[in-house]
């Protein structure tokens, strides 16, 4: 007769020989979830700018972050260069602020 799931034995060689068993088991199923796990972290992009692609528009390839950064500052310069004046805004009235950078 078994009480939670385990079975009542003759012998305590017949206990031990039962644990070892299951114990086999458990490693056996721990050993295939790492497998799987390590696996899945194998496909992650190691840590830093390649972690994340975007694609600008215009552009045919994907760029990583340091590039989309570059890409932004770049085009913020242009904006700022062709407009020096309207470099600053305040955000309840619409006027220039020409503070701090």
């Amino acid at each position: 007769m078994e009480k939670n799931g385990v079975p009542e034995f003759k012998s305590e060689m017949e206990a031990v020989a039962w644990s070892l068993t299951q114990l086999s088991e458990a490693v056996k199923n721990l050993a295939s979830r790492i497998a799987v796990l390590e696996t899945a972290f194998n496909k992650l992009p190691p840590p830093g700018a390649d972690m994340v692609k975007y694609k600008i528009p215009g552009d045919e390839d994907y760029s990583n972050l340091k590039e989309l950064f570059d890409n932004l500052y770049e085009r913020l310069n242009k904006l700022e260069e062709e407009h020096p004046t309207e470099r600053y805004w305040s955000g309840t009235n619409g006027s220039i602020h020409t503070g701090d950078r």
